[in-house]
């Protein structure tokens, strides 16, 4: 394996050429081919071989736009979805969104609402008087983060390590060339068998928006878009550079037979602070993500909050080392002591146990955990419960 100063060159290389900006004159020199690079980045990812033996699948279970409080914003002359190369697609995807509304409100209050058709064609402002804020947005993608708009003079947010790899543009670019096919080491199927999975879980959701928190490079982002089962995607990302990526495979041409595609709205938004109104989103999906988050259990209780009543929560994330060892004997209670010997996974990530997992829905009052097993690898699942719906009771 080529070093991992020799694979940050390769992959800055990748990126400037995918540019424009590079010519064959000023590529580095390397003995190491793509397969190998490949290989390079699966070997960065983890420290664990991709030759494990695997048991098979165990199924269980601008211009400021000014709105007054509890009123909704209307931005359709500076609209429009994602473009995507095949003209037809195009044509049927901007008929969709005549008719698909991305339901936004104000990331500070949850009460200001706006109502957005797609991405904005010119930069624009969504402003909040209530808080006296506003958000910028470009045709890149939509910011309602709490920073967005303002330049902070001093202070200066300190971010969680597992947050902040994924800002690297180095790291964005070759997240979806090589990295999560890395993750095969922990048992997971590999994205087109994921997202098979994941729409089981997600039909409540069919005809309506969905929400692909945690995006990356939008690998489920496209996925769940030419699915034709849903109205819309939000790909939302805390990683502004993520969302480039995002933006630049959508707009590349889609695959032969891949049909028509909803549209897409691209939203930078942090999952600790969801810029949904209440009771809104009819399902939320989060694929290899929760382990990155900095408070999950502020993350679940967001995500609770801002479902729809029978709206489903879908996640992926990795397993503790003992797990495979408690999936074959049946019990993960037997080997959870031996968890205690095992290092913290590098201060980025969190591994997870399935009954963390169950524990977290549980105290956010989501409903019928699910989950599906292999190796180190789970994707569990959990409603929120049928009761009246709330959607509208932050203007009362």
């Amino acid at each position: 394996l080529c070093p991992l100063k020799t694979f940050f060159q390769l992959a800055s290389s990748m990126m400037l050429q995918q540019q424009g900006r590079l010519t064959r004159q000023q590529r580095p020199k390397s003995t190491c081919s793509a397969p190998t690079m490949a290989r390079t980045m699966a070997s960065c990812s983890s420290n664990t071989t991709t030759t494990q033996r695997r048991p098979t699948w165990a199924v269980k279970e601008g211009r400021p736009i000014s709105m007054h409080h509890g009123m909704r914003a209307h931005v359709v002359p500076h609209a429009a979805s994602v473009d995507t190369a095949p003209s037809a697609a195009s044509r049927t995807e901007s008929s969709a969104s005549a008719s698909t509304s991305f339901e936004l409100c104000c990331p500070i209050c949850f009460k200001q609402r706006f109502s957005l058709p797609g991405m904005p064609k010119t930069s624009q402002a969504l402003a909040c008087t209530r808080c006296a804020r506003s958000f910028s947005t470009t045709p890149a993608y939509v910011d309602l983060t709490l920073t967005s708009g303002v330049k902070q003079k001093v202070y200066n947010q300190k971010q969680w390590g597992g947050t902040e790899l994924f800002r690297s543009p180095v790291i964005s670019f070759v997240y979806e060339r090589g990295w999560r096919q890395g993750f095969s080491w922990a048992g997971f199927p590999g994205v087109d068998k994921e997202t098979e999975m994941a729409m089981r879980y997600l039909r409540p959701a069919y005809g309506k928006v969905v929400v692909d928190m945690s995006c990356g490079s939008g690998l489920f982002t496209r996925r769940f878009a030419r699915s034709g089962k849903f109205a819309g995607v939000v790909a939302a990302d805390f990683s502004e550079s993520m969302l480039g990526q995002t933006k630049t495979f959508l707009e590349e041409r889609a695959p032969p037979g891949s049909g028509a595609q909803a549209p897409v709205l691209l939203l930078r938004a942090d999952v600790g602070r969801l810029p949904f109104p209440t009771g809104s989103v009819a399902a939320l999906h989060a694929g290899a993500a929760i382990h990155c988050w900095p408070n999950p259990q502020a993350a679940l209780a967001e995500i609770s909050r801002v479902l729809a009543p029978g709206g489903v929560f879908v996640g992926t994330t990795f397993m503790v080392p003992t797990a495979p060892l408690g999936q074959a004997l049946g019990n993960d209670d037997l080997v959870r002591p031996l968890n205690q010997l095992q290092d913290a996974p590098r201060g980025q990530y969190k591994w997870w146990e399935e009954e963390e997992l169950r524990d977290l829905c549980t105290g956010v009052g989501l409903q019928g955990f699910e989950r599906e097993r292999q190796w180190r690898f789970i994707m569990f699942a959990a409603r929120k419960p049928m009761g009246p719906d709330v959607t509208n009771s932050d203007d009362e």
